[in-house]
Order: C-alpha cells, then sequence, then structure tokens
C-alpha cells in the first residue's frame, strides 16, 4: 500500500472524491466489515468558492462527511470590493503587474456572486485563489503531516497487512499525490497549478510524485449548451496554463505571486510530474464512456482511481510506469516542446493517460441486492402484516379482526384462562385458573404440609379413645403447628410465583416474537395494551378480592368432617388402628391446605403481577413504541443516501421489493465494471433461489410468495438452520436463551416483590425489564445478510462461486459450459473496451507527432485461470487485438494462476505518455467552438488567469524566439498588419521558401479594439498562438495536420529555424545572423521596395529599431541593478505596480517586455556579426506597417502611457 493525498480542485474534483471515497470504504469492508471509515493514510482535501461544501452526487456523502477537509476560498463581498482588496494587498508588494494583464480591467462591472462560485470565469477563480493562497497550503500542510503521523503509520501497517497478508513497516513510504480538476470550470480550472505550487513549497509534496487528473468539457456536452458557454474557451486557457507550469515558463510570475502572498518557501521548477487528461470519448474512434453524461464519468474514474490506491500493485505500476516513466516515445519537437534539450527534455511535456475497468463475478452485488429485498419484506411485515391489501375492511377493523382471532391462543400460551378475554373470572374461577397452572407446585407443597401434620398427631395405639381425641383435637388446634404449616404454604407459594414469574416473563418474550413476525408492530402493539388491561382488569382485580374473601384464614382450621372421625373415641375404650385414622385425618387437610396454598399464591403473584404490568409489558411496549417510530420515519424517508461501490444502505426507502418492474441503477455498477451475472437477472435468480431454500426445510412449500412469508418470518424472529459455528440470533426482543440456564428470564426482569432466592443465598437488586427490539433497519439487513449467506444453501453456493470454479464446474452440461465461455468472453471483451483511458486520441496526429502508430497497454490484476480453456479463450482474445504494445501479453501471462476465492478481475489501460497535441479529447471540440462563435465577445473574457509566460505553450526558448522574430520581421517588412485601425485589422508573415503571406490567427484572442497600444499586437499575435494549437488537428489543402502552426513556425524561424531547438555552438552560425546579413545586403522587403542605400545605414536603421524596442521594454521592467550611494532609485510605476489605476491600463505588452529586453541586447551582438558578412547596403523603412494607436484611447482620465513611437516594437 501507499500513502495518498487526493485533493479535489472544484466541483468536478470534489464529486470524483466523493466516488472515490465510497469505493474505498466499499474494498475495505469487503477485507473488514468493522471498517467504517478510511485510514488517515489516504488524506482527501476539497477546495472550492462555497462558504460549505455541496452535497455528494448520486446521494453520496461528501468529503467532510466522509472525514476529509473542505477549504472555502469564496467571499461574501461584491467583487469590487473584494478586488480592491486583493490589489491594495498586492501593491503593497509591488506585485499588481503580475495580474495587471488578466484581471478584471474594471472590476466595478463584475456582477458574478464570489460566494458561491467564479461564474466559469478563470481570472475571477485566480483572483480568489491568490486571496487564499497561504490557507490553502495551510490545510494542505496538515494534510501532509498527518501522513507521517504516529497513528497514521500504525493504522497503515495494519490495514496493508490485512489487505495484503505480509508485515511490512510503510511509514517512510513517500505519498502519491492526485490531484483532481476540470479544464472547463472557473475556479478549480485556475486553481490547480497555484495547489500543486502550494504543495511543491511543502515538505513530502514532492511534484515528481504529484500527478493532475483534469477533466475536460467534453465530459459536459450531454448538459445544455446555455450551462457549458465557457467551458471550451476555459480549457484553452487551461491548456496554455498547464504546458508552461510543465515547461517551466510559469514558474517565475507564481514565485513572484507567492512571495507577495507571505509564502516565502518557493518550491521546485517543476510543479507536478504528470497531468492525465479525462475526457467522454475512448480511443481512436472515439467510443462514448457509458452514457456520456458527468456523473457516469465522475463514477468511472472514481472507480478507477480507488482501485489504483487500493492496489499494491497498481499504485507500484503507476508511480514507477506513467509518474517517473523517461521512456516516453520521441516526438517531432518543432510541434511542441521547442526548447534547450538540456533545461527542458521532452519527457516533462508528455501527458498520460489512465483507464480502469474490473470483471467480476457480480455476486456481491447479487448478495446484497437479496439481503435488502428479503429484508424489505420483512420491513413491509413489520409495517402492515395485519393487513391484507384484498380486504376492504379499513386498517383498524382488519387490526381488530386478527385480535380478536388469535387472542385466545395468545392466552393460552400466557396460561391464562381464554376465558378471561370474555369477562371478568369470580373467585371460583380464578381459584380453578390458580389450581390449573400452579397445580404442579400446589400438589407437592400440599402432600409436604399434610405429612407434617400426620406427623404432629399422637400415634398413641391402645390409648384410651376419648383421652386419644382430645389430645388430636389440642395437637390440631396447636398455633405453633399451624403457623408451621402456613409458612411451609407460604414458602412454596413463594417459590412458585418466584419460577413463575420468570416462565411467564419468557412467554411474553417469545409469544410477542411469534406476533410480531405473523403481523408486526402495530399489532402486537395491540396485543400488549389488551394483555395490560387485562392483566389489571381480569387478573389482579379479582385476585385482590379473593384475597379479601380469605383474609384472616388460617391453614389448620377445623375442616367439615374431623368430628365424624373423633366423635367415636369419646368411650372408655382404647383406640385401634391409629395409622388409619390419622392418614384419614391428614388426608382431610389436603383439600383445604391445597386451597390455603393457592390463597398464598395468589397474595405472592397480585403484587408481582402488578410489577408484571409496568415494568415488563409496559418496558416492552415502550421499546416496540420507539422501533416503531424508527420504522416509520425510514419508511417515509424521502431521499435515501445510499453507496454505489457496495451497494450497501440501510435505508429501506431504497431496498428492491417484490414489486419492482425494473432493478435500481446502483446494483449495476459503474460503467467500468463489467459484470459475469447479468443484474437484470437478480430479480428471477433471487426467487429462485429463495424458493430452492425454503423447501428444504418445508418441502410442502410450491410458492414463492408462501415461500417469502416464511422467510421474513425468520429474520424477524432470528431464528433459523445453519451449518454455520455462528447460530441464528434469534434475540429480537431480548438476548438468546441461555442453553442450561437455571432461573432468571431472557429480559434479566427481577420484581421487587421477588429479591430473595427460594434456595437462599444474597438478596437481590429490583431490576426493570430491558428490552432491544432488533427489528430496525439495520437489524433487518444485518439478520438478511446472515440468512442468505448460510453455508451449503442455495443462495451462498451460488454467491461463493470464484472464477476458476465457474469455468471449470464439472456438474453442467455442455450447453451451460459454453454459455459460461460465451459471457466470459463478452466481459472481456468489455472490460478490455471501457479499461481503455477515457482520453481520445487522433491516430493521425500520433502518426504524425511520434512516427509511431497508436497504441494501447494493458495489465491485469491475477487471473485464476491459468491451464483452463477460459484462460486459452483470453489469450485468444488478445491476440487478436492489432494496436496493443509488446509488454501486455507477457503482463498477461505474468498473472495467470491456478488461484481459488478470485472473483474479479482488475484490468489497468494507458497509452504511452503522448504529446498533449493528440488528445482529441480536448483540441478538437477546441476548435469547433471558436470557429462556431469566432469574433464574437466574451469567448476570450477573464478565461487567461497568468500573465503571457505563465499562460503559453511554449518554453522560454521558444516565445523569446519568436519575440525576437517579431522585431526582426517588423524592422524587415516580413510582418504586415492588413486594414490597419479598424476591427478587420490582421497580422500576416511572410514565408520566403513559398514566397507568400501566410496569416495569423484572425480575430485574435485578443482583439485591436482590447489593445491598450500598437505594441501590444506582438504579445496579442503570440498570445493567438493557442488559437493554431486548438486547430492542429485541421488539414490544410494537401491533407497536412499541424499547419495552422506555420506562422508561428515563420515566426520563430525569422530568428531561429532549427526545427527542434535552439541552435547552439561555438562554431555553428546562428540562423538569425545569416538573415540578418542578407537584409544588410539586399535591404529587400517582401511586396516592397528595397530600403537602404547600403550596409551602414541599413545597419544604422536596424541598430535603432532594437534600440528603440529595448527602451520600450525597459518601462515595463523593474531596474533591479544596484545604484551609487546617495543616488535615486528611479520610480516606474509601469514596472513596479503598486496602484489598481496602473494595472488597469496595463498594455499585454508588459508580459514580453522581459522577453524583449533579452532578445533585443543578444539581436544587437547578432547584428554585428551580420554586418561582417553583409555585402552591398539598401536603404530601408525602419518602421513598415506601422499602426498608430487611436488618439482616443489615450484622452482618459488617470495614468497614461508613453506613445513608444507609434510602432509595433
Amino acid at each position: 500500500m501507499k500513502k495518498f493525498l487526493v485533493v479535489g480542485c472544484g466541483g468536478s474534483g470534489a464529486k470524483t472524491q466523493a466516488y472515490m471515497m465510497d469505493q474505498l470504504k466499499a474494498m475495505l469492508r469487503s477485507v473488514d466489515p468493522s471498517i467504517t471509515r478510511l485510514p488517515k493514510a489516504w488524506q482527501f482535501v476539497t477546495i472550492d468558492v462555497a462558504g460549505q461544501p455541496e452535497p455528494g452526487p448520486s446521494g453520496l456523502a461528501n468529503v467532510p462527511e466522509n472525514g476529509g477537509r473542505y477549504i472555502s476560498i469564496g467571499s461574501d463581498q461584491q467583487y469590487a470590493t473584494f478586488d480592491a482588496g486583493v490589489s491594495a494587498s498586492l501593491g503593497a508588494k509591488g506585485a499588481l503587474g503580475e495580474i495587471a494583464t488578466w484581471a478584471p480591467r474594471q472590476p466595478e462591472r463584475i456582477t458574478t456572486p464570489i460566494s458561491d462560485g467564479a461564474g466559469q470565469y478563470r481570472g475571477l477563480g485566480r483572483m480568489l485563489t491568490i486571496n487564499s493562497l497561504r490557507k490553502i497550503r495551510s490545510g494542505l500542510n496538515q494534510a501532509l503531516s498527518e501522513l507521517f503521523d504516529a497513528d497514521t503509520d500504525s493504522e497503515i501497517n495494519a490495514l496493508s497487512e490485512k489487505l495484503t497478508g505480509r508485515r511490512q513497516d510503510l511509514s517512510a513510504s513517500t505519498p502519491i499525490i492526485l490531484v483532481l480538476s476540470s479544464m472547463a470550470g472557473g475556479a478549480g480550472a485556475s486553481m490547480f497549478v497555484d495547489v500543486c505550487r502550494a504543495l511543491s513549497t511543502l515538505p513530502n509534496g514532492d511534484p515528481k510524485n504529484t500527478a493532475v487528473f483534469m477533466y475536460t468539457p467534453e465530459i459536459f456536452e450531454t448538459l445544455a449548451d446555455s450551462a457549458v458557454v465557457g467551458t471550451w474557451p476555459n480549457s484553452l486557457a487551461m491548456f496554455g496554463e498547464a504546458l508552461a507550469a510543465q515547461t517551466g515558463a510559469a514558474t517565475a510570475s507564481d514565485q513572484a505571486l507567492f512571495r507577495a502572498a507571505g509564502i516565502e518557501s518557493l518550491g521546485s521548477h517543476q510543479t507536478f510530474a504528470r497531468l492525465f487528461p479525462l475526457g467522454a470519448r475512448m480511443g481512436a474512434q472515439g467510443t462514448v464512456f457509458g452514457d456520456g453524461t458527468p456523473d457516469t464519468i465522475y463514477r468511472g474514474v472514481g472507480r478507477a482511481l480507488a482501485a489504483l490506491m487500493a492496489s499494491e500493485e497498481a499504485s507500484n505500476s503507476f508511480a514507477s510506469y506513467l509518474l517517473a516513466n523517461t521512456g516516453s516515445p520521441d516526438a517531432d519537437r518543432s510541434f511542441l516542446g521547442w526548447g534547450d534539450r538540456e533545461k527542458l527534455p521532452w519527457d516533462v511535456m508528455p501527458w498520460a493517460t489512465w483507464g480502469y475497468a474490473q470483471l467480476s463475478m457480480g455476486r456481491d452485488r447479487y448478495a446484497e441486492y437479496s439481503a435488502q429485498r428479503l429484508a424489505k419484506t420483512a420491513f413491509e411485515r413489520l409495517l402492515r402484516g395485519h393487513l391484507d391489501p384484498a380486504n376492504p375492511a379499513t386498517g383498524e377493523e382488519q387490526l381488530q379482526a386478527r385480535l380478536a382471532e388469535r387472542f385466545p391462543r395468545i392466552l393460552t400460551r400466557l396460561q391464562l384462562d381464554p376465558r378471561f378475554g370474555q369477562a371478568t373470572p369470580n373467585s371460583d374461577n380464578l381459584r380453578g385458573w390458580l389450581a390449573q397452572v400452579f397445580e404442579k407446585y400446589g400438589n407437592p407443597a400440599t402432600v409436604s404440609a399434610s405429612a407434617l401434620v400426620h406427623k404432629s398427631l399422637p400415634n398413641h395405639e391402645g390409648m384410651k379413645s376419648q383421652d386419644f381425641a382430645q389430645l388430636i383435637r389440642a395437637r390440631l388446634a396447636d398455633p405453633r403447628l399451624n403457623e408451621t404449616v402456613s409458612a411451609q404454604l407460604s414458602d412454596a407459594a413463594y417459590a412458585a410465583v418466584h419460577e413463575f414469574a420468570d416462565a411467564l416473563t419468557d412467554a411474553l418474550i417469545s409469544m410477542s416474537e411469534d406476533e410480531l413476525a405473523a403481523h408486526g408492530v402495530p399489532y402486537l402493539e395491540a396485543v400488549l395494551g389488551h394483555l395490560r388491561d387485562l392483566y389489571t382488569q381480569r387478573v389482579i382485580q379479582p385476585m385482590q378480592t379473593l384475597l379479601n374473601e380469605n383474609r384472616g384464614r388460617t391453614a389448620l382450621a377445623t375442616p367439615q368432617g374431623l368430628d365424624q372421625y373423633l366423635s367415636p373415641l369419646s368411650g372408655r375404650g382404647n383406640v385401634t388402628q391409629v395409622g388409619k385414622l390419622l392418614d384419614d385425618i391428614a388426608a382431610l387437610y389436603r383439600p383445604q391446605l391445597f386451597d390455603y396454598f393457592l390463597v398464598s399464591v395468589a397474595a405472592k403473584l397480585e403484587p408481582v403481577l402488578e410489577d408484571f404490568v409496568r415494568t415488563v409489558i409496559g418496558r416492552l411496549d415502550k421499546e416496540l413504541r420507539s422501533a416503531h417510530t424508527t420504522l416509520e420515519l425510514a419508511d417515509s424517508s424521502a431521499r435515501a443516501r445510499t453507496n454505489l461501490a457496495d451497494v450497501a444502505t440501510n435505508e429501506p426507502v431504497a431496498w428492491p421489493n417484490d414489486n419492482d418492474e425494473r432493478i435500481a441503477d446502483r446494483f449495476k455498477g459503474s460503467q467500468n465494471e463489467i459484470l459475469i451475472t447479468e443484474v437484470e437477472s437478480f430479480p428471477r435468480d433471487y426467487e429462485a433461489h429463495l424458493l430452492q431454500t425454503i423447501q428444504v426445510d418445508d418441502p410442502g412449500v410450491f410458492d414463492y410468495r408462501e415461500a417469502t412469508k416464511v422467510a421474513a418470518r425468520a429474520v424477524i424472529v432470528g431464528k433459523w438452520n445453519t451449518q454455520a459455528a455462528e447460530k441464528a440470533p434469534a434475540d429480537t426482543l431480548a438476548p438468546r436463551p441461555v442453553e442450561g440456564r437455571t432461573g432468571g428470564n431472557r429480559a434479566g426482569w427481577i420484581s421487587k416483590h421477588l429479591l430473595k432466592s427460594p434456595t437462599g443465598g444474597e438478596i437481590r437488586e429490583s431490576r426493570p425489564a430491558q428490552f432491544r427490539a432488533r427489528i430496525r433497519p439495520a437489524d433487518l439487513l444485518e439478520r438478511s445478510r446472515a440468512w442468505i449467506a448460510r453455508p451449503n444453501d442455495h443462495f451462498s453456493n451460488f454467491i461463493s462461486a470464484d472464477l476458476r470454479s465457474y469455468m471449470t464446474e464439472s456438474t453442467i452440461n455442455d450447453i451451460e459450459a459454453n454459455n459460461r465461455m460465451t459471457r466470459l468472453r463478452a466481459a472481456f471483451n468489455e472490460a478490455l473496451s471501457q479499461a481503455r483511458p477515457l482520453a481520445a486520441v487522433d491516430a493521425n496526429l500520433v502518426s504524425t507527432i511520434h512516427n509511431r502508430p497508436d497504441l494501447s497497454r494493458f495489465t491485469f490484476s491475477e487471473i485464476p485461470l491459468k491451464d483452463t480453456r477460459a484462460g486459452d479463450a483470453l489469450k485468444e482474445i488478445l491476440d487478436a487485438k492489432t494496436n496493443l504494445d509488446d509488454t501486455t501479453l507477457g503482463e498477461f501471462s505474468k498473472v495467470l494462476s491456478l488461484g481459488e476465492k478470485v472473483r474479479h478481475i482488475d484490468v489497468f489501460g494507458s497509452y504511452p505518455n503522448y504529446s498533449p497535441l493528440v488528445f482529441s479529447s480536448l483540441l478538437a471540440p477546441i476548435s469547433r467552438a471558436w470557429a462556431s462563435r469566432k469574433g464574437q465577445e466574451g469567448f476570450w473574457t477573464l478565461r487567461r488567469s497568468r500573465p503571457l509566460p505563465a499562460a503559453l505553450p511554449l518554453s522560454d526558448d521558444e516565445r523569446r524566439a519568436m519575440v525576437a522574430g517579431w522585431i526582426i520581421g517588423v524592422t524587415t517588412g516580413q510582418i504586415h498588419i492588413s486594414n490597419p485601425n479598424t476591427p478587420q485589422a490582421a497580422a500576416h508573415i511572410f514565408d520566403r521558401d513559398s514566397q507568400t503571406w501566410v496569416d495569423f490567427p484572425s480575430p485574435m484572442l485578443t482583439p485591436p479594439s482590447a489593445m491598450q497600444a500598437a505594441i501590444d499586437w506582438m504579445p496579442a499575435v503570440i498570445e493567438s498562438v493557442l488559437l493554431a494549437y486548438a486547430n492542429v488537428a485541421l488539414s490544410d489543402s494537401q491533407g497536412r495536420q499541424g499547419s495552422s502552426l506555420r506562422p508561428y513556425h515563420l515566426l520563430r524561424g525569422i530568428y531561429d529555424d532549427n526545427p527542434s531547438g535552439p541552435t547552439t555552438g561555438g562554431v555553428v552560425n546562428h540562423p538569425v545572423v545569416s538573415h540578418l546579413a542578407e537584409f544588410l545586403r539586399t535591404g529587400e522587403r517582401p511586396s516592397q521596395q528595397a530600403l537602404g542605400a547600403d550596409i551602414d545605414e541599413r545597419h544604422g536603421l536596424l541598430r535603432d529599431a532594437l534600440l528603440r524596442s529595448h527602451s520600450n521594454a525597459q518601462t515595463f521592467v523593474a531596474d533591479n541593478r544596484s545604484v551609487l550611494p546617495g543616488s535615486q532609485t528611479e520610480e516606474k510605476p509601469w514596472a513596479t505596480v503598486t496602484s489598481r489605476e496602473y494595472a488597469k491600463k496595463m498594455p499585454l505588452y508588459r508580459d514580453l517586455a522581459p522577453d524583449v529586453i533579452a532578445v533585443t541586447e543578444d539581436l544587437l551582438g547578432r547584428l554585428e556579426e551580420a554586418r561582417q558578412q553583409a555585402e552591398a547596403p539598401v536603404g530601408f523603412d525602419p518602421f513598415p506597417g506601422a499602426v498608430q494607436p487611436d488618439p482616443t484611447r489615450q484622452a482618459s482620465s488617470g495614468p497614461q502611457l508613453p506613445d513608444f513611437g507609434g510602432g509595433l516594437i
């Protein structure tokens, strides 16, 4: 395993994170169901504008709700007020120049509410980011620091062992950083470079381990046009800024703003290792991923990135092959990446790709589907089990009818006389009930008491009869004997009630569970209400009457018939047959002793039953009503928060039921999860498996509907047969009965009247009954899962099948074997298709730029089909592919195994690291968007969010070559402005080879109407190289792609026509020297007369032009050279910008002024070399094609720009 930091920038990043976290939790739960949160070694941070994070997609939890961090960069202020604050802060540092050419020039006109977003304006999003740079950096630092916390290390080491089965110390492992965003928006698309830059300034934020995943606007093409109007121009700006970051051209500007924000640690030259574009299409054919909607794509990408994080093999391969790979295919660098090969090696330029699919048995989803459907049946039974939909009676009428039907049986189970349900018993009825219930206790107690009476009587055979009779009467009238017998019967009554109370409680619980399963919660609530009334009115109250009637009664009151035995003993004779006489007397007492026992039982039982009604029935009723409330809330819930990855949810409104017409989409998995088991067959399979399972124990069930009743009852009461070590819970309302237990009850109830044990021991404390109704949604689902998962059952046998056993099962016939092979082949083909990277490429451009065919690479997780027909079939599929690289078959063979219990195959796809220009998911749609909106106001408004060097896909070398080419081209007549001083003005460059004029893009991104001065033509033309790149896939009249870049290659070539990079070498003539020498010799200009009388005149004119350009550029560049003591530094308000008023009027030229200084100084030296090569003098016009600025542009109040000589340089 590896440590990861996942940063989501903007809404697209946050949604992808939600899908990732959902998937990761599912993966972890499959290993250990007790895991409920992600490990701290996987940190998630969302950065967005809104003050509070948006809800997660598809009902999922968002990042903070899943334990991640949220950083808000929005502001509640009006934009103008916010802008003033940012400007004041930057102005105090003299850094306003870094925002001058792209920030709003008229902040007061911005109406976008920046509390919720940037309104798809990257310029506004970057301003919000700049204001929060320190906040962003601090939040990222906290997340990175937590990756190296001691608890984090312990946790990931333990988790790694669970996942891999190996002990390893990951405490020192370097984290991989994933930055997720969209190219299309205003906030995320503008902040991602700053986020990467901020990470690079932190310990453990190494850019070499940072991967950026960027969605192209292609994923939004299913949305309405009005919702995505700014997405393609935003992506064009992002394209330039991302590549400027890759080349290092953006570093200086970014570091200047970081310093202004108080961040002194400037990080490295590099900002990230690799960028991964993500579109809606795959491959050279541009196959749409799923339905092409954003959520489908977010979910697919989230699934892929979660698989990357959870797999040690995948993350290692990702880090070594895609991030650190130095084997990117060679490219024609004249298209992109022109520069010094030492300073800018090609390997930093290509973009990477990532695709993922999983071929799965899919039966884990079926298991959850089955459990939820069974739980739904139980749920419905609990809420509406007393109702018959076919019965026209009201719900209350049906409930009362069921109660009347079943209540007598309920009374019988509770050892109550069913007649008590009809009328209040009199004392004789009550005695009869007591005798029936307590006979097993009363008979032995009576026998024991009569024996005690017998023993107390004199056994004097031959005694005078009269004396014997008097002695017997005296003994029977002895208070001590009566007290002893009464105490013995009372103790027996107490012991009987003590045992009966536990039995009654258990009987109540058992009855309640059964009635609950039969007809649900409302019905059982009615049962308990009737029982409470019946016990109070028809048991306890009659019992009090019985006790009142027997108040003062003694155990040995003289029974009727005693005189019949003693009267004959009045004579003077001697008594004989004493034993029989005593037996008869003892037997005469037995009925009244039994009756005395019953009255004693009533005396003990009456307060106990009062306590039972209050602390047992009352407590059970209270818990049942609490559970009922939970069930009703769950039933009425309008929105279910579901998981998608493992489809687990405790919300019954999301559970499937018998009446569903179609299976919910969430069971179908993401688009890149390919299931061998068809999801649409889940309902049919479930019904078949359920009926088969019930028939094992009850062969008489032939109907699915009847089978569901049996299964639902098993779930509700928690009782079923199983071969598993863990038995059925049997604890629906109270803990399951303990085998071998003597005494006590399941509810733990101890009546306050039964504290003493009949057998002695310590006095107990009273305790009300404790109930936990395990009928809430989570309980039902847990039990349903356990019922479904019973080993060696129809459900579990189907669910537990792994890939190898599925494909090699010997008990199936040939037809089924062929069907399985067909399904596997189709699933594998689909997995390969879906694992292609989510970034379509232009195969022709791949050939043009890389001089090689378009190839894909796949790697796989373990494939347990070694030495099988199925394994051979999968290899045949790969063999038939013509666009695979050389490593794919080797990777496939390497992972073939004999493994068991492997139920899925992960497939990872990628292209080689290609030039960004080949991705048709990005540039071609931008070209179409520009063509449809060309010249329309607003296309480029507030899209760029950096100065030009940091916003163009040009290295410093290439940009400066173009600046030099412009200066030379203007002075030598090779650049021409047509229709000057009109909205139709356009720039052209002369191609000396074809002797034709070639057009620069027109209109440009920054049109003449938006220029501050004529010198803005150069930066405006160079800025529009972005349009040339957007059109790179278009073919010219000769069918060649890339011709849109021709004017810029010509512009660069005026200075240096080396196609791959700057001309270097001490003995090599620089191309510009030859070009200048030729001009000095001839003075020839395209379509114009040759100028200049001789080489000296032309040399002087060229030198004057270069010096003037150098002087103009100095206006915008701060003089950093030291000054003499006592001297004053010249104030340069256009260079060190402290006022927003200056920034508002800043010409675009400012961004390239340092380049102008550098190249003019270089050209002044080259000019001297060229002079040595020149032969013949010719005169010329130093400012051909000059366009005079509109004089009205300088009439406004505030800072006034110099006129810079009125020329183009």
